[in-house]
């Protein structure tokens, strides 16, 4: 039956008020007042950005990070390697976007299996099963093409054809080394080499020496005791402030104990 006919019969059936009960006769002469007497079935359905985002980056964002290896669904995507170290894709929406307009952004993030080791006994607990964004230790943000360097920009999503750009954009800004970078993470010596190069994404510079340090005594501990271990612990405890004296030294001792077991 068509939109037209339905109406027809509808009209029938609100005259008579023997279908749907009164519930349903007091919303058709709502919609009466407001000058739409099509039948709901025939209403045109609003679409948030949420969903507008959400169904965009199922329909094709999915397709382009379960080919380069990764599981998941809208809004983060993992990768684990054989040793236990995963990537991680999140697209994060603004926690202050409303149903007509979202702002969002991309977060790559890389934890290595002794970062998480070491993680997990800093806390006290388990890791989760599937490894969240932010327990990453490289951490970093993917931005809108032409973005001003070190500006947090953002995409911009308002309904279906701005979710589409929005989800074409980050795809072609992964493409662009992106998934390259991520995959040389999740090897030992991809990672160590970034970390040597004082750049973890978020943390970088040589003012984060002591954080570099520790990261570089964690990547090599599973090796056993070394030259280069020594010098990292040396490095981490030398440089530390005094009030974090106790938690610098709890450190060298635990990673003490990995590489001697």
């Amino acid at each position: 039956m068509t939109c037209s006919s339905r109406m027809a019969v509808g009209a029938d059936v609100h005259a008579w008020g023997t279908w749907g009960g009164p519930g349903r006769e007091r919303h058709a002469t709502d919609r009466a007042h407001r000058g739409d007497t099509r039948p709901l079935s025939c209403q045109s359905v609003v679409v948030t950005a949420q969903t507008a985002l959400k169904q965009a980056l199922r329909d094709t964002f999915g397709h382009d990070a379960r080919r380069h290896g990764y599981k998941g669904s809208a809004p983060t995507w993992r990768k684990a390697s054989a040793q236990g170290d995963w990537a991680i894709v999140n697209v994060q929406s603004a926690s202050w976007s409303s149903s007509e307009r979202l702002r969002c952004v991309v977060n790559i993030s890389v934890a290595p299996e002794p970062w998480l080791r070491w993680q997990s006994h800093l806390l006290g607990a388990a890791m989760p099963k599937n490894v969240t964004e932010h327990l990453g230790l490289f951490r970093d943000r993917v931005h809108p093409a032409g973005s001003p360097p070190g500006a947090d920009a953002w995409w911009e999503v308002t309904d279906e054809a701005s979710a589409a750009r929005t989800v074409a954009g980050i795809a072609e800004q992964l493409e662009l080394g992106v998934w390259t970078q991520l995959d040389e993470l999740l090897t030992p010596s991809g990672m160590l080499r970034t970390v040597r190069a004082n750049n973890l994404g978020h943390i970088h510079g040589e003012a984060h020496e002591v954080f570099f340090a520790r990261a570089e005594a964690l990547l090599l501990m599973d090796a056993g005791e070394s030259a280069r271990l020594e010098t990292c612990l040396a490095r981490a405890l030398d440089g530390v402030i005094p009030t974090q004296r106790a938690n610098a030294e709890a450190f060298d001792r635990w990673v003490r104990v990995q590489a001697a077991g």
